[in-house]
């Protein structure tokens, strides 16, 4: 998906994040007070905090899942997974135009101007949420015995209404801090988020016995920590300030353009769940959204890095002679760690997936693997993708992403009665693949793009033949373990200058600059 806009940081703001986050005790301890000013400086430092948050929240959400199960099953995630799409679907849709407004003015803009910006924002997706969600909601509480036969707690529908609104608000929040670099606002609430989620999760499942409706507890409490945080990060004046006519005018006016992209997205994954289930059972939605649980943990990987480059690979995209070498030491080791979880979850998956899952999610392992090569396939033209932004050709990319979205749709449903889950992932990965040659071609159009995926693609062959290795020859675990061991290292000669510059940063980060 594209990211439109670029991002500035400012005194002001590096002030908040300050205050946000104080250093109580650097008078006691100067070398760590030291350490974490270069790290706070430092873009891998930043990258680093923020992917520690990831890893938190990804600890978190792997630990829930064997507690959870205790008493859940599949079709319970099913449940969860279905209406949750439907929750994506129109806060994506509903965000008041801030895709297109927030990059474009938001940097740019005084501290007073910003503050209407936000709250106009905030104002109309808020509103534009709440009737969407209602609209979608009402019909669904009538008809969907048409997807399901199971029924689903009208506590879990009244709350997914509710997150609709918090989560459009939210994602707007997250957009302004990724446009100022306050890339530590958005390390905080996501880690509260997921810290509140996993306890208020356990306390309705194990204390008051609510079954399913526990998930959409544990989803609306950590979203409304992330929304409480967002506000507090943002500051009262952005909060107390009154909308703007003219923001409002204009959130009126792009909101269309960000809707039909929210739109296709929101769609394409309600639509998959709607005919899983519809077509095979909630199960399968179960056991599809398992195994997209760890391809998000790993998109989440990739977004710490997104969020913190995406301002300089926009500056190195304006800049003709620029060979995109800050884009490609960023992004490579983002490669180098998803081919190795893909190389482990080929051989080791079903062991893994086992032991998180209580061993009620054992075919999401067959899945997973497939799930990591699009994962590395949505990390791959990052050059072609900054060009495409920033000289002013995202539209064409947009609409391109449109029509693929809307031809993919159309054949999920034959694809899904003749090979199932196997079938949606096949698609994802055709529709992934042809976006990214066609960035490429579009950006090409521009200026010369250099090839810096060679890891990616590597690691997607690699991938599949251990795949195809461990399904068809069926070896013993111990050739199993020595082929995992022979392509990583083979991973690790391939991505071997990329490697040496994350160490070298590093002890830059712990040692301070040679």
């Amino acid at each position: 998906m594209l990211r439109e806009g670029c991002r500035g940081g400012s005194d002001t703001n590096r002030v908040l994040e300050i205050k946000m986050f104080p250093t109580t005790g650097s008078v006691k301890c100067p070398v760590s007070y030291e350490i974490l000013g270069r790290i706070r400086r430092h873009f891998v430092g930043r990258v680093v905090t923020l992917a520690a948050a990831t890893a938190f929240n990804a600890i978190l959400s792997v630990a829930l899942l064997p507690l959870a199960t205790r008493h859940l099953g599949a079709s319970d995630y099913g449940i969860y997974g279905l209406v949750i799409s439907i929750v994506v679907l129109v806060s994506a849709a509903a965000d008041g135009g801030a895709g297109l407004l927030v990059p474009a003015h938001y940097g740019s803009a005084s501290a007073s101007e910003r503050a209407r910006l936000f709250v106009s924002l905030a104002i109309f997706a808020g509103i534009a949420a709440s009737a969407a969600g209602l609209l979608m909601i009402v019909p669904w509480l009538w008809h969907h015995h048409t997807f399901s036969d199971q029924a689903i707690p009208f506590a879990a529908i009244a709350l997914s209404v509710a997150l609709m609104p918090m989560r459009a608000i939210t994602n707007i929040s997250v957009m302004i801090f990724s446009v100022t670099d306050r890339g530590l606002a958005i390390a905080a609430q996501l880690a509260i988020q997921s810290l509140v989620t996993f306890v208020s999760t356990l306390v309705a499942l194990f204390e008051f016995e609510m079954g399913v409706t526990s998930l959409f507890i544990g989803a609306f409490c950590g979203q409304l920590a992330a929304l409480g945080i967002g506000l507090v990060a943002l500051g009262r004046h952005h909060v107390s300030s009154s909308p703007s006519r003219d923001w409002l005018c204009r959130a009126a006016s792009t909101s269309p353009t960000t809707a039909a992209s929210g739109i296709v997205d929101g769609t394409r994954g309600f639509g998959e769940n709607a005919l899983l289930t519809s077509a095979i059972s909630l199960h399968a939605v179960g056991i599809l959204g398992h195994a997209r649980l760890y391809h998000g943990l790993l998109m989440a990987l990739s977004n710490a890095v997104g969020h913190n480059l995406w301002a300089k690979s926009l500056e190195q995209a304006r800049d003709p002679h620029s060979s995109f070498e800050i884009t490609r030491s960023a992004w490579t080791p983002v490669q180098i760690a998803v081919t190795c979880a893909g190389i482990i979850f080929a051989f080791v998956g079903r062991e893994i997936v086992d032991l998180v899952g209580n061993g009620k999610f054992t075919e999401a392992a067959t899945y997973i693997p497939a799930l990591f090569v699009i994962a590395l396939i949505q990390t791959t033209e990052q050059p072609a993708n900054a060009v495409v932004c920033a000289l002013g050709r995202a539209a064409s990319a947009t609409w391109a992403r449109i029509i693929l979205a809307g031809g993919s749709f159309i054949a999920l449903y034959p694809a899904i009665v003749l090979f199932g889950i196997k079938g949606v992932i096949a698609i994802c990965i055709v529709e992934a693949v042809v976006y990214r040659l066609y960035l490429r071609m579009l950006a090409s159009r521009e200026r010369k793009i250099p090839f810096q995926d060679h890891v990616a693609v590597f690691g997607s062959f690699a991938i599949f033949a251990e795949i195809v290795y461990v399904h068809w020859a069926v070896p013993p675990l111990t050739l199993q373990l020595t082929v995992m061991t022979a392509g990583l290292a083979m991973l690790f000669i391939v991505g071997r200058r990329s490697i040496s510059e994350m160490i070298s940063a590093g002890r830059q980060l712990v040692l301070g600059p040679a």
